[in-house]
């Protein structure tokens, strides 16, 4: 067995048991609580691990059958954190191969454990999860590889100029924006199922919004100074939400808080690096 294989074997056997050990917990909630919603009025069954869709289709090893699709997610995340390939075009490639396994893999989880309840619509939405997150790690590593090459250049003495507008610079947190502002609060709307929309309403739009929008402002802001389209960016992310999740009535309003806390966080963020570069 080469070292690399080895590596795989290390990361997929860490991965799943991590996996299961994460989601056994998770599994439980979701198998009784999400289709009602957790914060839904109404009498809920007891904690079960097995989904009563997954019994009814394997009987006696549908504990087993659960467990390993546990262990496959966790496997598959545990392998991306190993590099592909060392160049580009079979990386993209295989990272796009990967994707395909995963999202297999999550669906079989979502489908057959009955996280689906009996609709698409939330498999959708898990799924455009995954690539979103997939985006993010992608364009994290760009960002780290970026930031590695400025820093050699910078000791080479050739300062490189930032793009228009810091355009560059801002793409890598489009993802995170995305989740803020779309994923998080669709999240919370799931949660809460029909019961009174309590944390995606007042708590998220007048306290999670804002101080997540600050927050990746403040680490922008930070690492290359103050980029002018981050705070659009937040304003244009919460136009999905309103439209899928809320109503027209509160367009302005989540789109100033969006806006507002994105700017504050960016200037604040960069105002110590400019402090510093003066």
């Amino acid at each position: 067995m080469t070292h690399r294989q080895k590596q795989w074997l290390v990361r997929i056997l860490i991965g799943g048991l991590a996996g299961v050990a994460l989601l056994v917990p998770v599994g439980g909630l979701f198998n009784d609580l999400v289709s009602g919603g957790l914060l839904a009025m109404g009498n809920h069954t007891p904690f079960r691990l097995v989904s009563y869709d997954l019994e009814r289709l394997a009987g006696p090893a549908a504990l087993a059958v659960q467990l390993g699709l546990y262990f496959l997610m966790g496997a598959v995340v545990g392998v991306s954190t190993l590099p592909f390939a060392d160049d580009g075009a079979t990386l993209v490639r295989r990272s796009l191969a990967h994707f395909a396994v995963t999202a297999g893999a999550l669906t079989l989880m979502v489908c057959l454990c009955g996280w689906n309840w009996g609709r698409w619509v939330p498999l959708v939405a898990y799924l455009f999860l995954l690539a979103l997150v997939y985006a993010l790690i992608w364009l994290v590593r760009w960002a780290i590889w970026n930031s590695e090459v400025e820093a050699m250049r910078k000791k080479l003495g050739l300062i490189p100029k930032p793009s228009q507008w810091k355009w560059k610079e801002t793409l890598p947190s489009i993802p995170v924006i995305l989740l803020i502002c779309l994923g998080l609060p669709w999240l919370l709307r799931l949660l809460e199922g029909g019961g009174m929309p309590l944390f995606s309403g007042a708590i998220y739009v007048g306290l999670l919004l804002p101080i997540g929008c600050m927050a990746v402002g403040m680490f922008l802001g930070e690492w290359h100074g103050f980029c002018p389209l981050y705070p659009v960016l937040c304003a244009v992310g919460v136009l999905p939400a309103v439209f899928l999740l809320y109503d027209h009535t509160i367009l302005i309003l989540m789109c100033a808080i969006a806006f507002g806390s994105g700017l504050l966080g960016v200037a604040a963020g960069a105002w110590p690096r400019k402090k510093k570069e003066d």
